[in-house]
């Protein structure tokens, strides 16, 4: 079977889809597939680490304010459409599956205008804009939460969640995460990440905890990104409490596992593993997400007892030392935050997925 998978930009949009494509590859050792999405870009990375044949276009995000760049965009998206047309025309694939972000657009509009079954899945609780255009045509519109917000055919509509890699539901004993990471099992694990790049608020707020002396006793491990890692060593190398500093946690299962207690984003892929490993959280969502879907994935968490959501301009040292106290000092809240965030999971979301894709494609 040949199947084109579209998508990308962010970790949120292409951890899915590496679930996905994990999961049909399972189901047909013999699949021929395809990823299209922006040349240079994260998911180019990804998908040649994955062993995954892929396909680059020269696109950019559509700006949503009025600016000359607009022009020079849409010529782009028109050439994209162009290559799209030449790929799928070439490779006659059996259904095209987008995953949303601007790197989805073309192929699976194209795709659609030429009758080529196109199916999407909706990584947030407010649907994107490429979703969005896609909706209409899709023959299945896969849904991570089921109060998602956006305009699309109900009666096409499947609540599945959101796909997250094996790696994450097979993790290691937590006793074998925390051998791997050399941490003690005596003392709390806080894990603080901003996702591949970092959150400047999370690593100035992190900075001024360990200067003040006020980060609440608990063994960290805080990835800060590239950029912020010489800044942060030094300031842990001066610090009493232990704090491992990395750009970026390879093994993110086994620091997910180690950790009693996540500092995060709240990026679709991010909140979906919490879920599955059913970890307690502290979220902070990035405020320049597009249509703020940051924000409505971690209220989802909030609402449902899993997280504590803390707006990106409220916090602060004061704000996030307050937080992390209060949770530390208290286990059984923990644990049922845990509990709260299992609830949220959805383990089966790929399976369910490349079910529904094969039930409708026979």
């Amino acid at each position: 079977m040949r199947i084109m998978i579209a998508g990308g930009g962010t970790g949120g949009h292409v951890t899915p889809a590496l679930a996905i494509a994990e999961e049909l590859r399972r189901r047909d050792p013999l699949l021929e597939l395809v990823w299209v999405g922006r040349a240079g870009s994260l998911e180019e990375r990804m998908c040649r680490a994955a062993d995954l044949v892929f396909r680059g276009l020269p696109i950019e995000g559509w700006t949503r304010t009025r600016s000359p760049r607009v022009v020079l965009t849409a010529l782009k998206l028109a050439w994209a459409v162009t290559r799209c047309y030449f790929w799928l025309h070439r490779f006659q694939p059996r259904a095209v599956i987008g995953v949303g972000g601007y790197a989805s657009l073309p192929l699976v509009w194209t795709a659609q205008q030429m009758g080529i079954p196109t199916f999407i899945h909706e990584q947030n609780r407010r649907m994107g804009l490429a979703n969005r255009w896609c909706a209409r045509q899709a023959r299945r519109i896969f849904l991570s939460y089921a109060d998602t917000v956006g305009e699309y055919p109900r009666d096409r509509a499947l609540v599945t969640g959101n796909p997250v890699r094996r790696a994450f539901l097979d993790p290691p004993p937590r006793g074998e995460a925390l051998a791997r990471l050399e941490l003690s099992p005596d003392l709390p694990v806080v894990l603080v990440c901003g996702g591949s790049q970092g959150a400047r608020t999370l690593n100035q707020a992190m900075e001024n905890l360990l200067q003040s002396g006020q980060l609440p006793p608990a063994q960290y491990l805080w990835m800060c990104g590239r950029d912020a890692v010489n800044a942060a060593r030094k300031v842990v190398s001066a610090a009493s409490l232990p704090v491992r500093v990395f750009s970026f946690i390879d093994d993110m299962p086994a620091a997910c596992v180690a950790a009693d207690l996540v500092v995060s984003r709240a990026g679709a892929s991010s909140t979906a593993e919490l879920a599955v490993l059913g970890r307690p959280a502290v979220l902070v969502p990035y405020p320049h997400a597009a249509d703020n879907h940051q924000e409505l994935n971690a209220r989802a968490f909030a609402e449902a007892g899993a997280a504590i959501l803390i707006p990106d301009t409220e916090c602060d040292a004061e704000r996030l030392g307050s937080v992390l106290r209060e949770l530390l000092a208290d286990p059984a809240r923990l644990a049922a935050m845990a509990q709260a965030a299992r609830s949220l999971a959805h383990p089966l979301a790929a399976e369910t997925i490349v079910e529904q894709i094969l039930t409708d494609l026979t």
